[in-house]
């Protein structure tokens, strides 16, 4: 989706409110659409409709859920799991191939992912209780809806799911920008919206973008422009929310590459099953339901605890690890998945480097520009003025902040096995050495000072408060 569109994933209460859908009026509609629909058959407009309704033009606000009659035809899947509706019989062909393309995302993401699938709705939108998809011409977005989205429906909780568990819908534009050769990415990725909706509607926003966009690798090639972005700006915090400015959220799936194949990837298998468990664990309180809470950090120090991390010690790890993206990839780091082109994921798409601020080895203050947030960080590459310079010293200075730590680590690796080492700054400075420096070759090293928080992240506190700092290097 563009910043600046229509948002894939919209909080309950975002936008305008709407009076809360009355039971016999929701009985009404489900019987005008089954009747609408038996009249069509009977009256064999099924073969042309006279005038086309996609020819007449619908409100670009228009809710489907509401208006089931601009959408008259629908298709259905062989498992009765989800119902695509559309407006004209010559749209027959893309609705089929929209079915095609959510049965296969369906499948996988449910069965080998093993993500919730979406909860059926009672009827409350579409004529039954399957999940119900709206493909629209010319609306030129995509995204997934709770049913129930207005101020006054908040508590209107799906049956079953007392956590707070909400029933969606999609809305997709195939013939659109997100439809065409990326059509099977755009449902597997909106599908997963649908599932998050099962688990917690209130979480905080950008792990909708980062575990969505994590699993449509598997469905077609990344798209660049989200690593790109995302690498554009380490010193953001890791779940930064920066309302849909930017493809940021959308590139932080990177977070979820790592974790596969740093903790996850550790047996014989890899367990692929890893961020629907991490869904499933940010489910909120049943006496609390519209609280976040556990929250994303919860979640994460849940599924980080039996390798004995915090979500700050694997977004330390993390820091070090999108350093080895793109064209600084070793092949020690992120792993090509199998059955799916290398070039394809996130992690080897061109524009996937972080580009660090480049200095020449001298007595030299920098003051480290944007200062990082909290988790984020600033990358700085020294080389040597000439061959002869073995290492450098490096100190760090900060204003005391009883918010932060500062971890400095440097990148790549100068030993057997290792791929960089956190510099120990307690005596005040470190000395490190620079790799290949050697044969005539100035040496490089690259440094990455993290913001590291001193009591646990809260995801919903979206503060851009940045945090001062400046290195300070000599020969």
């Amino acid at each position: 989706m563009r910043p600046g569109a229509a948002v894939i994933k919209t909080q309950t209460g975002i936008g305008s409110s709407q009076d809360a859908p009355k039971a016999w009026l929701g009985a009404v509609r489900r019987v005008s659409f089954l009747l609408l629909m038996v009249v069509t058959a009977i009256s064999g407009c099924l073969g042309s409709a006279d005038p086309s309704p996609t020819q007449r033009s619908i409100a670009l606000d228009t809710k489907p859920c509401q208006q089931p009659e601009l959408w008259p035809f629908s298709l259905g899947d062989q498992k009765n799991r989800f119902l695509v509706h559309y407006r004209s019989p010559d749209e027959i062909d893309m609705a089929r191939t929209v079915v095609s393309e959510l049965e296969a995302a369906w499948d996988f993401e449910t069965q080998t992912l093993g993500f919730e699938p979406p909860l059926p709705d009672a009827g409350e939108c579409g004529p039954d209780e399957r999940f119900d998809v709206f493909i629209w011409r010319g609306k030129e977005t995509c995204f997934v809806q709770i049913i129930h989205e207005g101020l006054d429906e908040k508590y209107i909780l799906a049956p079953g799911a007392p956590w707070g568990g909400r029933t969606s819908y999609m809305v997709v534009d195939p013939w659109g920008k997100y439809g065409k050769e990326i059509l099977g990415q755009t449902m597997a990725h909106e599908l997963n919206h649908a599932s998050h909706a099962v688990q917690d509607w209130y979480e905080a926003g950008d792990v909708f973008e980062m575990t969505a966009t994590y699993v449509e690798q598997y469905f077609n090639k990344a798209l660049a422009y989200n690593i790109v972005d995302f690498q554009a700006h380490p010193d953001w915090g890791l779940l930064f929310y920066d309302d849909y400015a930017t493809y940021y959220m959308y590139g932080s799936g990177l977070y979820l590459y790592f974790l596969r194949d740093y903790y996850f990837s550790r047996q014989a298998s890899v367990d692929e099953k890893f961020p629907a468990r991490l869904w499933s664990y940010v489910r909120n309180d049943e006496l609390r339901p519209l609280v976040n809470k556990p929250n994303l950090v919860d979640g994460l120090t849940r599924l980080l605890a039996p390798f004995g991390h915090s979500f700050a010690d694997s977004a330390l790890v993390f820091a070090r690890w999108r350093y080895y993206a793109g064209s600084h990839d070793d092949g020690k780091h992120f792993k090509p998945w199998p059955g799916l082109a290398k070039e394809s994921l996130l992690p080897f798409l061109q524009g996937a480097d972080i580009k660090p601020v480049l200095i020449v080895l001298a007595n030299t203050s920098y003051k480290v520009e944007p200062p990082p947030m909290l988790l984020g960080n600033g990358y700085v590459e020294i080389t040597g003025a000439d061959a002869s310079q073995k290492s450098f010293r490096v100190t760090l200075d900060a204003p005391l902040n009883a918010a932060v730590r500062w971890v400095v680590q440097a990148v790549p690796g100068t030993t057997e096995g290792s791929d960089g080492e956190t510099l120990d700054l307690s005596p005040g400075w470190a000395r490190v050495d620079f790799a290949g420096a050697a044969n005539g070759q100035r040496g490089k090293r690259t440094l990455i000072i993290t913001a590291v928080p001193t009591t646990t992240l809260d995801p919903d506190d979206r503060s851009a408060e940045r945090f001062p700092v400046t290195l300070r290097v000599q020969p």
